[in-house]
C-alpha cells in the first residue's frame, strides 16, 4: 500500500516537474521552435474536435489543466478563481418594432437549409483559397507577412475560447455573430439563469451577448497568465477546433450602416455620424441626441459613410470599428490556420455541418430563424450614387477579404 502511494506521489511530482521544464524550454528557446499552424506550415485535414467524453479529449483536457494550474499558481491565488457570472432574467425572442425588424433582419420563421450535392468538399476548397492566397507571395496586403507573435494582444479579442468542447470562434461582426456567441455561451456555460446554465441559445438576452465579461478571450489571457499566455494561446490554437463567418464584404458594409445610422442609436450618433457629418457635410450645429436628429430628418449618407472609409485621416485617429473593420484584420486568417470557413450566404447549412463536426449537434441547434435582409442584390443600388472612384478604392480598401474568402470581385460596380 505505501509503495503504490510513493509511486503516485512521484508520478505526480515527476509531471510537474516535466510540465515546468517543458515551459522553461519555451520560454529560452522562443516561438520559433512551436509548431503553430501558419500560413507557412501544411494545412491539416478537418476533423471534428475529440468529444469531452473520449479518453484522448480527458488526456488532453488534463494536459490543458495541469499547466493552467501551474500558470495560476504561479500568478497567484486571485488570478487563479474563476469569475462567477451574476443570475440574470430569463429572456425570449426580441420585440421589434417594424423599422428595427426590417434593418436587423429578423425573422422568426423556418427556412430549410440551402442545399449542396458535397458540404466537405465545399468547406475544403475554401480553406485551400484561403491557405493558397495566405501563401502567394504576389499577392500582399497590409499585415499579411507578420507572424502570429506580431499581433498585439488588443487585436486578439474577437476570439473566444471555449475550453469546456476545445473551440475557438473568431466573430465577426455583421455576420451572425450575436447567435453565434449564443452558441458560444451555451457551450461554455459561462452563462446562467437563476444559477442554471442556459441551455437554449435564443433564451439569451441581447444585452448580455455582447457583454465582453462573458466571454474568454483571447485578449484576456494576459491579465489571466501574463508572460505565459502566449504559450497557452498557441497551445489552444493547435489542438482547439477553430472556426469563423465571413460575408461579402460590400454587403457586410451595407448592413453595418443600416444597423448603426438607420436606426436611432445614440451611441455611434455621438461617436461617428456628428464627427461625419461635421467633416464631409458641413454641418456646424447639430442637433444634441440622435432622436431630435432623426425627427428633423437629419440621416447620415451611404455616401457620406463611404468618404469617411476611404479618409486616410480616419484610421490615423483610431482603427476602423469592428462593425466595418476588415475580416482579416479581425481574425488573421494567415496567421491562425482555421478549421472551418462558414459563410452567411449557406448559414444553415454550414451551421448543421459544423456543429456535427464539433459533436455538439445533440447539445444544442444553431437559431434557425437568423435572417438579414441585406442582399447582395441590393449593392447596385446602394453604390448607384456612389462615384466610380471612390468605389474602385472602396474595393482596394477591402480587396484582401474579397480575396481570401472567395468572393468574386463586383466587377459591374467597378467600371463605367
Amino acid at each position: 500500500m505505501t509503495k503504490s502511494r510513493l509511486f503516485r506521489l512521484w508520478l505526480v511530482l515527476g509531471s510537474a516537474f516535466m510540465v515546468l521544464l517543458i515551459i522553461v524550454y519555451w520560454d529560452n528557446m522562443g516561438p520559433a521552435h512551436f509548431n503553430l499552424h501558419t500560413a507557412l506550415s501544411r494545412p491539416h485535414a478537418l476533423k471534428p474536435f475529440p468529444s469531452p467524453n473520449s479518453a484522448s479529449g480527458d488526456v488532453f483536457t488534463s494536459s490543458l489543466e495541469i499547466l493552467e494550474s501551474f500558470v495560476r499558481e504561479k500568478q497567484g491565488p486571485l488570478l487563479s478563481k474563476r469569475v462567477e457570472q451574476p443570475s440574470l432574467p430569463a429572456s425570449s425572442k426580441p420585440v421589434l418594432g417594424n423599422l428595427e425588424e426590417s434593418v436587423r433582419g429578423y425573422d422568426w420563421s423556418s427556412h430549410a437549409a440551402q442545399q449542396s450535392a458535397d458540404p466537405d468538399a465545399r468547406q475544403a476548397e475554401r480553406r485551400s483559397v484561403l491557405r493558397g492566397f495566405c501563401a502567394n507571395d504576389s499577392f500582399v496586403f497590409p499585415t499579411k507577412e507578420r507572424s502570429f507573435d506580431d499581433i498585439p494582444n488588443y487585436e486578439l479579442n474577437h476570439l473566444i475560447v471555449d475550453d469546456r468542447h476545445g473551440v475557438i470562434y473568431c466573430y465577426v461582426p455583421k455576420v451572425a455573430c450575436t447567435n453565434w456567441k449564443r452558441v458560444m455561451i451555451v457551450l461554455s456555460q459561462s452563462l446562467s439563469d437563476q444559477g442554471t446554465p442556459y441551455r437554449d441559445p435564443l433564451d439569451i438576452p441581447r444585452e448580455y451577448v455582447h457583454n465582453s465579461s462573458t466571454h474568454l478571450t483571447f485578449n484576456k489571457f494576459w491579465r489571466r497568465y501574463g508572460k505565459f499566455s502566449r504559450h497557452l494561446m498557441k497551445i489552444k490554437l493547435k489542438k482547439y477546433t477553430k472556426f469563423l463567418f465571413v460575408r461579402d464584404p460590400f454587403v457586410r458594409l451595407i448592413s453595418a450602416f443600416r444597423s448603426k445610422f438607420e436606426l436611432e442609436n445614440e451611441e455611434f450618433y455621438q461617436k461617428f455620424a456628428v464627427p461625419m457629418l461635421k467633416r464631409y457635410s458641413n454641418h456646424t450645429s447639430l442637433p444634441a441626441s440622435v432622436s431630435e436628429a432623426f425627427s428633423t430628418g437629419l440621416r447620415l449618407s451611404f455616401a457620406t459613410f463611404i468618404q469617411y472609409l476611404l479618409d486616410p485621416h480616419t484610421e490615423q485617429l483610431a482603427p476602423f470599428n469592428e462593425h466595418w473593420r476588415q475580416v482579416h484584420r479581425l481574425c488573421h486568417p494567415c496567421q491562425i490556420d482555421y478549421d472551418f470557413v462558414g459563410k452567411l450566404e449557406t448559414l444553415d447549412q454550414d451551421a448543421a455541418q459544423l456543429l456535427r463536426l464539433l459533436k455538439v449537434d445533440k447539445l444544442l441547434q444553431f437559431p434557425p430563424s437568423y435572417r438579414n435582409r441585406t442582399a447582395s442584390s441590393w449593392e447596385e443600388g446602394w453604390f448607384a450614387k456612389i462615384p466610380l472612384a471612390w468605389r474602385q478604392q472602396l474595393y482596394k480598401l477591402y480587396e484582401a477579404d474579397f480575396v481570401l474568402f472567395g468572393y468574386p470581385k463586383p466587377e459591374n460596380l467597378l467600371r463605367d
